[in-house]
């Protein structure tokens, strides 16, 4: 009888290192949902900013008369690279759904539109501009309630 008291003993220290590493992994999961939804979170808002900064500075590239045309070129063609819309289209490559990354590749694909009809010299009032503007937002607002699914997914 000697004996039943070091074996409760062991048992219970067991039970409780156990039920211990339990509630600590518990939150350490959450934790770790809790920073890649933020990381991800940070990642679409920065992408959706970078595709508003490239579409804008497409936009004044149209619409600035006073530039020379050379430089409203320039402007316009450098519009995505300067925006960051490249890297950030790639990360979100890497960290987002396949759909996110089709919808990345569509919004691109709108804005070079948008981007190759303001070089071309249409007119800011032409038809196919204003075209190209909603073709944009309907892209961005798709990709955008894609964005939000996917960090709905990820709620703790």
């Amino acid at each position: 009888m000697d004996w039943l008291a070091p074996v409760s003993a062991v048992i219970g220290g067991g039970i409780a290192v156990a039920s211990g590493w339990t509630v600590e992994r518990s939150r350490w999961k959450r934790e770790d949902a809790r920073q890649e939804r933020d990381r991800r979170t940070a990642l679409y808002a920065d992408y959706l900013a970078a595709v508003l900064s490239a579409r804008e500075q497409i936009w004044h590239a149209s619409r600035w008369r006073e530039l020379p045309r050379a430089e409203r070129i320039a402007l316009a063609r450098n519009s995505l690279r300067d925006s960051q819309v490249y890297p950030m289209r790639d990360r979100i490559l890497l960290v987002g759904s396949p759909r996110l990354g089709e919808l990345s590749y569509e919004i691109v694909r709108r804005l070079t539109a948008y981007r190759d009809a303001v070089i071309e010299e249409l007119d800011d009032s032409n038809a196919e501009l204003h075209a190209a503007w909603d073709s944009i937002n309907e892209a961005r607002d798709a990709l955008t309630v894609a964005m939000r699914t996917d960090l709905d997914s990820l709620r703790i």
